[in-house]
């Protein structure tokens, strides 16, 4: 025991003296701090190993560590420990170890104490976990020597108002009057976008955009929160200022609790770099002006080398002004595509390009663009919307091996894996089966994070990550894919998509602007591309997007651009059996069989949905045909099945379900085409009919009639035939029995402007036709 209280009265001498030494006037070396500190920690860990459970020389020592900003050595030493003092200690240097969760957790724990470092810092800790009004409390109570600091974070923190509109504001609002005078039905405008993007000799870039948007109508008022995404890994957004002028003329600026860096993808750490810078701008209300200015630094281009742009001319709102330039060295050459000209009307695509002794400057400028108006069923933006795609890559070649360098190595399976490969194939006879196999684990039992290519990075995870951590993106869910079908012996090959949601690639001008990946495997002879991301759709099939897409297949020792296929095998079949009694009730039995896109849709339907939820869906199905159905049971077959179609069976009552007309009945109309109006709903259009892709509707009605009930009239056979669909219209009359049949089928997957008219005619005849009725007669 007096070993131990001289170890300690030894150690307590040391920072006894360390202190003197340093504020005695004294200024000791770097040799003399490090020896003090090597024979206090060589005290300490002698004094500590005799006796671990001395509190007072564990506080000691992280007092003497803090001191040293050994903040790590702090935390070794305090964790867990239910001293006060111990706790005030620990939750210091937890924050100055970036830990605010739990240095948060103790400051709480503590409370408030008459200590400024203290106060300060359980300030700054709330302050980053976006606790911005308990912060501001805190800094306020900070006094000498932290009070400067707690001034200087409450100005960061807090909107800041000034009088005034900016005079270069006030002067775009009067060169643009004529134009925002025409804005009638516009919820808002963008009055000047300005984009400026520098690609530096060492393959940086720097991004900068300066927007400046009006709100008109109360809907708009959501342009208030800006989102910028960004990769954390090899970029940063810098902030210069976020203002909102209001109509009364204040100008309001964002502070920090308007700000906000958070990972798109908290709950997927492999994803944890994809960030969202997001302002939630400050005193928006209709007439409220939006300016903010952000820069994104880039550390490195697409693959070191290279780059690709898609600058994009129209957007969801009105732009009176924009000015987009790209300065590149002068070494670069670079590749210009025009996309969707026939929509930009007079806009000149065409860059000027100024020279100068060490780079090249790209200049697009644009006045009163018009905003692109959502119709119904029109194409995805990247169809109709004019876009210029800057590519500096030189050949497809360049873009394959720069890929392949990326996945090669990440298709290798240790032992484990192998051996859970064979258990998975185990009794598989053919390679399809084999194809089936793999491609059902992958897409069903690996969960798919939905980023998108290129948002977390180019370069995939390791196959065995993916499949231990059971999650993945689009270009994880490949390589997984591909690495197993190779390890059972299969041809398989990693794809770069662009799905029809973003502009499609060129075969004689390569660029990187793909979205997603999937994969192809070879079988008999046949390429089959598989898209793992879909959990409900068979092999064989593609998601719509995927369909009809030029996409890079990349073999192993060479690529090719390809189309993928325009699936026809999507289809919806109706069948249903209805008996009327003498008393007009009826009783029927339906089954529903989806194929193709539809059975993909009606899987994910059915794994996903609370069985209550189908069995209202139903019921208000039925309810339609006759408002006293009710539901009698329902069956599902084949959801988890790839290798048959989903199914769905019910069975339904129905009391009066004839319409009365005197001593006639008419039948309720009873069909599932469902073709929707919206098709036609306009006079013109400004862009195509879209159906996404092709389908057909097939439905089958067999009618049991009572012998108090004969079919007096029934509609004749009928057919509608045109290079977009076909309809046909089929009625079967017996003794006592009525057979309706009818297919709509769409032959084309869109519809042009130029031939709505005609279309819309054609489809009103189909309407009209759906719309007669059986009429019967009451004995």
């Amino acid at each position: 025991m007096k070993k131990i209280l001289i170890t300690e009265r030894s150690l307590i001498f040391s920072l006894l003296f360390f202190v003197f030494v340093v504020f005695s006037g004294c200024s000791p070396s770097l040799e003399d701090t490090s020896f003090i500190y090597k024979k206090t920690s060589e005290h300490y860990d002698e004094a500590l190993k005799k006796n671990p459970d001395n509190l007072n020389l564990r506080i000691k020592l992280a007092e003497f560590y803090y001191s040293f900003n050994d903040h790590e050595k702090v935390r070794d030493l305090l964790t867990g420990i239910a001293s006060e003092k111990a706790q005030i200690i620990l939750a210091k240097a937890l924050n100055k170890l970036k830990d605010y969760t739990h240095a948060l957790e103790l400051f709480n724990q503590v409370g408030e104490i008459d200590d400024a470092e203290y106060l300060y810092l359980y300030a700054y800790t709330c302050e980053n976990k976006n606790l911005f009004p308990q912060a501001v409390e805190l800094y306020e109570k900070v006094e000498t020597p932290f009070k400067e600091a707690a001034q200087m974070r409450l100005k960061e923190i807090g909107i800041k108002i000034e009088e005034g509109v900016p005079s270069y504001i006030e002067d775009l609002l009067d060169e643009q009057a004529a134009f925002l005078s025409t804005l009638s039905d516009d919820e808002a405008v963008i009055l000047l976008v300005d984009e400026d993007i520098e690609v530096t000799p060492q393959n940086t870039t720097t991004s900068s955009v300066h927007i400046i948007e009006k709100v008109l109508e109360e809907r708009g008022k959501d342009i208030g929160e800006v989102k910028i995404g960004y990769d954390s890994t090899y970029e940063r957004v810098e902030l210069e200022f976020a203002r909102t002028i209001t109509p009364d003329g204040k100008v309001v600026y964002a502070g920090k609790e308007n700000l906000r860096d958070v990972s798109k993808y908290m709950n997927f750490p492999l994803y944890s770099n994809a960030h969202l810078f997001i302002i939630s701008m400050p005193s928006v209300e209709v007439g409220s002006i939006i300016e903010y200015k952000v820069k994104l630094y880039s550390s490195k281009l697409i693959d070191e080398d290279n780059f690709t742009f898609i600058y994009r001319l129209r957007e969801r709102f009105p732009v009176a002004k924009a000015s987009f330039r790209l300065s590149i060295p002068k070494q670069k050459k670079v590749g210009l595509r025009f996309l969707n000209q026939e929509y930009s009307g007079s806009f000149i695509l065409e860059p000027k390009i100024t020279k100068s002794t060490d780079k090249n400057t790209y200049l697009w400028q644009f006045l009163h663009i018009p905003a692109i108006v959502p119709e119904e069923k029109m194409p995805p933006y990247s169809e109709i919307n004019p876009a210029i795609v800057i590519s500096s890559f030189s050949s497809w070649q360049q873009v394959y091996l720069w890929w392949h360098d990326l996945f090669k190595d990440k298709l290798i399976l240790p032992k484990d894996i192998k051996d859970f490969l064979n258990g998975l194939l185990k009794g598989a006879d053919s390679d399809l089966e084999k194809a089936k196999r793999i491609y059902e684990f992958c897409s069903k039992d690996i969960r798919y994070v939905g980023v998108e290519y290129g948002e977390s990075g180019y370069e995939p995870h390791t196959a065995a990550e993916v499949f231990w951590n059971r999650y993945g993106d689009c270009k994880d869910k490949a390589t997984l894919l591909v690495a197993l079908m190779r390890q059972a012996g299969l041809d398989a090959y990693p794809v770069l998509i662009p799905t029809r949601d973003v502009y499609p690639i060129d075969d004689d001008k390569p660029s990187v602007n793909f979205n997603h990946a999937i994969a192809a495997i070879n079988l008999g002879d046949e390429l089959i591309f598989m898209d793992a991301t879909s959990s409900t759709t068979s092999l064989g099939d593609l998601p719509l997007g995927d369909q009809m897409r030029k996409v890079l297949v990349f073999f192993p020792d060479k690529y090719k651009i390809i189309d993928t296929p325009l699936l026809k095998n999507s289809e919806v079949v109706y069948d249903t059996d209805i008996k009327i009694n003498k008393d007009e009730d009826a009783s029927a039995e339906r089954e529903i069989t989806a194929k193709g896109t539809f059975a993909s849709v009606q899987r994910y339907y059915f794994k996903n949905t609370h069985p209550q939820t189908i069995e209202e869906d139903i019921q208000e199905r039925i309810a339609q045909i006759s408002p006293f159905s009710k539901l009698i049971d329902y069956e599902i077959k084949n959801k988890d099945d790839f290798d048959k179609f989903p199914i769905l069976k019910y069975t339904f009552g129905a009391r009066q379900f004839l319409n009365p007309a005197n001593d006639l009945r008419i039948m309720p109309p009873i069909t599932d085409i469902d073709i929707d109006p919206g098709y036609i709903g306009r006079e013109k259009r400004e862009y195509p009919i879209d159906f996404s892709g092709l389908f057909k509707r097939v439905t089958g009605l067999e009618v049991t009639l009572p012998p108090n009930l004969t079919a007096k009239y029934v509609p004749t056979d009928k057919q509608v035939n045109t290079k977009w669909f076909d309809f046909s219209s089929q009625y079967k009359k017996g003794v006592d029995s009525l057979n309706i049949k009818r297919i709509f089928n769409i032959k084309q997957r869109t519809v042009p402007k130029e031939d709505y008219q005609q279309f819309k005619e054609e489809l009103e005849k189909v309407f009209y036709i759906l719309k007669e009725e059986i009429i019967l007669q009451k004995q």
